[in-house]
């Protein structure tokens, strides 16, 4: 309902038969708000009605890149056959007997990627390190290889 005042036909702000911006076109508010029931602060809602729009807070900005993302594919060797769980320390100093590797990680489902910084020290890793044993497992060990798109297929 609108004001008690333009029920009667009259409203104190604009005249008789007039509605103000308070009680016409809001039938269930009391005030200008046009809302109903009076909430406090914490319990009002932030829909779509209210002043964000509906609109979300966005995804965020992301983990960010890691150095094996931002390396060539020339600079990267591919690995095979790791543990499920390892360090990548560990990893990183076994593929140092090939040379100083820049950066190692392992990832799901045994694979993983070595980055170094010369293509000569991936020629290297994949000639002595291929058929390797590292902490029990037998690693394969290849040139890094992009995954074909969709759109290449």
């Amino acid at each position: 309902m609108g004001c008690w005042e333009a029920q009667k036909g009259f409203c104190p702000r604009k005249g008789k038969g007039k509605g103000c911006k308070w009680c016409s076109g809001a039938p269930d508010s009391a005030g200008k708000g046009g809302g109903g029931v009076w909430q406090p602060q914490f319990q009002k809602s932030w829909g779509a009605s209210s002043w964000g729009g509906g609109k979300g807070k966005g995804k965020g900005k992301g983990k960010g890149k890691t150095p094996a993302k931002k390396t060539e594919n020339t600079l990267k060797v591919w690995v095979g056959g790791l543990p499920e769980k390892l360090s990548f320390k560990a990893l990183q100093a076994h593929f140092d007997q090939a040379g100083k590797s820049t950066w190692a990680e392992g990832g799901k489902g045994g694979n993983g990627s070595v980055c170094y910084s010369t293509e000569a020290e991936v020629f290297n890793a994949v000639t002595l390190l291929n058929g390797s044993v590292f902490e029990g497992h037998m690693l394969q060990v290849d040139q890094w290889v992009k995954k074909p798109t969709k759109a290449d297929s």
